[in-house]
């Protein structure tokens, strides 16, 4: 029994340590419009999400079919536009962003393809190609304590033929632990040492 106890107190710091796949953003894959299979529509707004000058279209098996669930969305409207989404962190604990993307059956070219994205420091390109199948991007980043902001953009050629969106997820990686959690690991570690003396004196 006093080893159990003494294992579960070691342990017992670093259960903030495990990921979880709970999605800190709103409407990550754009379900909360609802629309007719084979139908599309360019919205001013979107649940979860602000949405740039041109609005944002969301489609339901149009030009391509969703990765996750029934909708995905494209930037480029009737002309290119963004969306944008901010979100709490905690200063010090590991995030993980992860996004997918594809470009249209119908694509006009490598020059009319693209998203940019950006989260804080951390920005890049996705899609400046003529693939049609869906691809997924992954990175994880620092919480900075305060509200950040992810963004996506079209970047293409603004002629309404863009980049597909879908499945876009935050989510927590790791944790700090808090200094009681020290305290309690270096009990634990403190009982084991005291029970192993115990045991090479009986010995």
């Amino acid at each position: 029994m006093k080893r159990l106890l003494a294992a579960a107190l070691v342990a017992l710091p670093f259960a903030g340590f495990a990921a979880t796949d709970d999605n800190l953003l709103t409407n990550g894959s754009f379900e909360s419009t609802l629309l007719r299979n084979g139908s599309w529509s360019n919205l001013s707004s979107i649940d979860g999400w602000t949405v740039g000058n041109k609005g944002v279209e969301v489609r339901n098996n149009v030009s391509g079919s969703a990765l996750d669930g029934h909708n995905f969305v494209e930037l480029d409207t009737t002309g290119n536009s963004s969306i944008s989404q901010s979100f709490a962190t905690v200063a010090g604990y590991t995030y993980e962003l992860s996004f997918s993307y594809a470009n249209r059956g119908d694509n006009k070219g490598v020059s009319s393809n693209g998203l940019s994205w950006q989260l804080g420091s951390l920005s890049g390109t996705v899609g400046q190609n003529t693939s049609t199948s869906w691809a997924t991007y992954t990175t994880s980043f620092i919480g900075t304590g305060s509200p950040m902001t992810l963004s996506f953009a079209a970047i293409g050629r603004s002629d309404s033929y863009g980049t597909s969106l879908d499945n876009v997820s935050i989510s927590l990686l790791s944790t700090v632990p808090e200094p009681q959690g020290y305290a309690l690991m270096l009990a634990g570690l403190g009982t084991v040492g005291l029970l192993a003396r115990r045991r090479r004196r009986s010995v």
